[in-house]
Order: structure tokens, then C-alpha cells, then sequence
């Protein structure tokens, strides 16, 4: 019988195999004629973890940004599976299965952690506010599948004990895990991390670090942002973006090696 949870979402386990899950292409970008990004390209494969890094003002948030469908790039193009969503918001790639985080963790803080996680099935639902106002059996058959899908999702990162919690008033690494929580409630194919150790203790970090290996060991695909290197170990290619372009790509201990790397993002 489908899981709770998989009723809201596909799968990463189906990507397709060789082929990129993500793939950016030639993309630009300028704010007010200064040049932001320009030509980047990289891709992203199915069940890997792939870590995008560089110094402030690298461009990493505008590259973030246009594939998650915040912004519209001048040029180039954006592919989930091949297919061109370039086009697409941020609601029609939450569907296809990309999801993100961002660098303060982004939870609905007078809502309690339940209310949070039953947020996250809102892209499955198809009921309408008509229906939700009438309390139509569609309406009420999904609240239910919602409720049973946050319960599942709950369980499964321990947060069992916080459910009628007020999600703003939780420390900042279970608010981080309640994001991270709602983020995977659709079991998306590929989920996006912004700096998400930022703010985060060293215990905190260890655990958000096994939460990450974990969800990729059962099959979701990952590209993630952070300084911290720690962090970026877990990645198995790593790209370095200097002043909106791709400098270096590789292992993390490649690029770290890279003398442009070294001049650019370590001072070295």
C-alpha cells in the first residue's frame, strides 16, 4: 500500500539513471547592467550530492535562485529530466519535484511544527479554497491524507515530541530540521540546501550532516550551498563560482587544490 507520504510525492528511486537530474546551461544573469552570472553551466546527476561554492558575492544565491524559479535568467536554460522548465514557477517545479531551503530557516512561526508539516503536502492537494470552506469530502479526504502524511513525516524525523510546538519558538537546529522536514514531505526528486548549517552548532551541523547523507542514501538528489567545508565533505563534486562564473569543478579536494580557487576563494 503507498505510504502517507509517497501519496504527496514522487519518489527520487525513478530519476533517470545517466542522465542529469538537473542540468543548468549557459545561464546569465545582470541586476541593473553589473553582470552577476555568466555562462554557467553545470549538471547535477541523479542520487549524487553536488555542492556549489564560492566567496560572498559569488553569484551562488542568483544561481540558487534561478533554479529554484525566484528569478528569471537572461539567458541560458534550466532542465529538471531533460525537460526545459526555465519557464516554470516555483510552484510548477515544487510539483516536478524540486524543492529548496534557504539560509534562515523559513518556517511558519505562529503555526505549530503539525500545521508546518501538513504545509508541505499543499502542492498535492487539488480541493481548492470553495471546497475547503465547504468542507466537501474531497476537502476533508485530503486534510486527512495531509494529517496522516505530517504524522509520517514527523516520525520519521523525530519530531514526534514537537508537533503542537510553536515552530518560531524552537532553537534554531530544530526549526532547521522542521524546514528540512517539510522540505522532504513530498519525497522530491531533487532538494535544493541554501547555507543550511548557518546558524547551526557544531552538534547541530553533525546531525543535520547525517540527515543529508541519509536522505540521499534512500535515493534524493542534492545540490547544496554552504562555507561551511566541513559540510562539503559530503559532496562528490563540488563547483566553484568567482565573480558569476564556474573557475573550477571536481572533487572538493580538487578544487581546494586549484590555483584559482586558492587566489580566489581562499586568499591563497
Amino acid at each position: 500500500m503507498k505510504s502517507a507520504i509517497a501519496e504527496f510525492g514522487t519518489s527520487a528511486a525513478g530519476a533517470a539513471g545517466a542522465q542529469a537530474l538537473l542540468r543548468v546551461e549557459a545561464v546569465a544573469h545582470s541586476f541593473g547592467g553589473l553582470d552577476v552570472l555568466r555562462n554557467v553551466a553545470f549538471d547535477v546527476p541523479a542520487g549524487g550530492i553536488v555542492g556549489l561554492i564560492g566567496p560572498n558575492g559569488s553569484g551562488k544565491t542568483t544561481c540558487f535562485n534561478i533554479i529554484s524559479g525566484f528569478l528569471r535568467p537572461r539567458g541560458g536554460k534550466v532542465l529538471l529530466a531533460g525537460r526545459d522548465i526555465t519557464a516554470d514557477s516555483v510552484q510548477q517545479r515544487s510539483r516536478a519535484g524540486l524543492v529548496r531551503t534557504f539560509q534562515t530557516p523559513q518556517v511558519f512561526e505562529h503555526m505549530t511544527v503539525l500545521e508546518n508539516l501538513m504545509a508541505g503536502c499543499h502542492k498535492a492537494t487539488r480541493s481548492g479554497v470553495v471546497h475547503a470552506m465547504l468542507r466537501s469530502p474531497l476537502s476533508r479526504r485530503e486534510l486527512q491524507s495531509m494529517h496522516e502524511a505530517a504524522l509520517a513525516c514527523a516520525r520519521k524525523f523525530g519530531l514526534e515530541g514537537l508537533l503542537q510546538h510553536r515552530a518560531g519558538a524552537l532553537p534554531a537546529g530544530q526549526r532547521r530540521i522542521v524546514e528540512l522536514a517539510r522540505a522532504c514531505i513530498g519525497e522530491p526528486r531533487l532538494l535544493l540546501l541554501d547555507e543550511p548549517s548557518s546558524g547551526l552548532n557544531s552538534e547541530e551541523i553533525e546531525l543535520l550532516r547525517a540527515w543529508i547523507l541519509r536522505l540521499n542514501g534512500e535515493g534524493m538528489t542534492i545540490l547544496l550551498v554552504s562555507h561551511d567545508m566541513g559540510l562539503m565533505t559530503i559532496c562528490g563534486t563540488a563547483h566553484v563560482l568567482y565573480y558569476g562564473e564556474i573557475i573550477a569543478s571536481g572533487t572538493l579536494q580538487a578544487v581546494q587544490a586549484d590555483p584559482r580557487v586558492r587566489e580566489a576563494y581562499m586568499g591563497v
